[in-house]
């Protein structure tokens, strides 16, 4: 069994991902607006400054160890 190849993403694996993702995303719009009662354009500036905290965090991750190696 050849291990390189098993820990390698497939481009199935990522689409699925992208789909769940939006999905999600969606779902969340939804709720926001029609439960919550939220403008389109109050859930449009959460949801960027949820993305900019959720994604800092492994931004700076990657940053920190650089490309291609190892912790």
């Amino acid at each position: 069994m050849n291990y390189e190849t098993d820990s390698k993403t497939d481009f199935g694996s990522i689409a699925v991902a992208i789909c769940v993702a939006a999905y999600a995303a969606i779902m969340l719009a939804y709720l926001a607006q029609h439960d919550l009662g939220l403008t389109a354009t109050q859930t449009r500036h959460l949801s960027m400054m949820a993305a900019l905290f959720l994604a800092l965090p492994i931004a700076l991750d990657f940053l920190r160890t650089g490309p291609g190696k190892p912790r």
